[in-house]
């Protein structure tokens, strides 16, 4: 009996991994590749926050493949006050970093906040088996108003951050 109670307290201490994903993600050999596509603006997965488009305006980027860690980003952000970092930006050859949580594109970096802290931001969540393509991301970015604060944006939130579907 006291062999089959160190055997069944060892199997439930092995089985009790609760920093383990349910469903691993799919981590691809040519990441640029996987996240290739058009991403607009229309998920909000926390109820709280506005889904797009907000006052008929939406933000969307199109990632093109350059090689198998690097891509070209062109953001179509039509200014709309603090939801949109009101500029058209293409931003060429930019690493893709790829994580087991997913890929990280640094798209502008800020040389005048303490180590370089980011400006803008792609985080694209890896798709989870049996999937081969993302269906979200998040895009961090400093709007134009952040520097004066509004009512609706206190002057300490420097960034925003918007989640996207993919839609092709």
């Amino acid at each position: 009996m006291k062999k089959q109670l160190i055997i069944l307290g060892i199997t439930l201490c092995a089985a009790c991994k609760h920093d383990a994903p349910v469903v691993q993600p799919v981590v691809a050999p040519d990441a640029a590749k996987v996240i290739a596509g058009l991403y607009t603006a229309t998920l909000s997965r926390i109820p709280s926050v506005k889904v797009y488009p907000i006052n008929g305006k939406t933000i969307t980027f199109q990632i093109e493949r350059i090689s198998s860690d690097k891509v070209r980003v062109r953001v179509q952000a039509p200014a709309n006050d603090f939801y949109s970092p009101a500029r058209d930006t293409t931003y060429e050859n930019v690493d893709v970093l790829t994580k087991p949580q997913g890929y990280y594109l640094t798209l502008e970096t800020d040389t005048s906040q303490p180590n370089n802290q980011l400006g803008s931001e792609l985080v694209i969540a890896a798709p989870s088996a049996p999937d081969k393509s993302p269906n979200w991301a998040a895009y961090v970015f400093a709007p134009p108003t952040y520097t004066s604060g509004t009512s609706e944006l206190p002057k300490y939130v420097a960034r925003m951050s918007v989640e996207f579907t993919k839609t092709n």
